[in-house]
């Protein structure tokens, strides 16, 4: 049973789903530590000029706690603008999903985790990914373990065998301890590949719902 491991981002980008479609069971790791300036909380989309950073705007007193913790701002005002953003910059896109942005940005939810897992679903159900989604939370991962100790919790409590890592995780993993609790380990490496957008030129590591708007959400297995 292979399993791969994510925060829950905000709208993430290709790399994300093509781990996700990889593995037989995707845990969100809602227990680890919110990190400002990540990509929890925040995403790139395309622009004319290039892209821009869509960030929701979380209050300080949200710094340093669990993902799973996170509150969204008091004021809906980001919600308005980052509706509005995605109309000016999408909304000409042939396979733009007006309902889905009004949807999305009229969600009655508290946490940041609740808001990004439906964006993730959403994604998730349109490229077709049938990985079963289980939260780290309520599948009783320590939240005090880190780094390779908490990724072994990880698979153990997924009921997996095999752990699809990032290749960033070799800066970071102990392979020796993967290999004592008879856990193997593959590694996935994203690589961009151009796609039509919008406008002339190509930005790789946009968001994924401009893969989906531009091109209608094709097989991840071409990408």
């Amino acid at each position: 049973m292979k399993v791969a491991a994510h925060q829950p981002n905000y709208l993430p980008y290709l790399g994300y789903f093509q781990k996700m479609a990889r593995a037989d069971i995707f845990v969100i790791m809602d227990t680890v530590q919110f990190s400002i300036r990540s990509f929890t909380q925040r995403v790139k989309i395309r622009t004319k000029e290039g892209w821009m950073w869509l960030t929701i705007p979380i209050e300080k007193k949200n710094h340093f706690k669990p993902i799973r913790d996170v509150l969204l701002p008091a004021s809906d005002e980001w919600k308005r603008k980052h509706r509005n953003t995605l109309l000016k910059h999408y909304s000409k896109c042939p396979f733009f999903d007006a309902a889905f942005v009004n949807d999305y940005y009229t969600t009655n939810v508290r946490y940041l985790h609740e808001f990004n897992e439906k964006g993730i679903q959403y994604l998730k159900e349109k490229f077709g990914i049938k990985t079963e989604i289980v939260i780290a939370s309520e599948i009783g991962v320590n939240g005090d373990l880190k780094s390779t100790e908490l990724l072994i919790d990880i698979v153990k409590k997924a009921g997996g065998d095999v752990y699809i890592s990032g290749t960033g995780g070799k800066k970071y993993m102990n392979e020796k301890m993967f290999e004592r609790e008879k856990i193997k380990l593959e590694y996935f490496e994203f690589q961009p590949v151009e796609y039509p957008q919008r406008w002339e030129g190509f930005e790789p590591y946009m968001s994924a719902i401009d893969f989906l708007f531009n091109t209608g959400g094709r097989t991840l297995c071409e990408f």
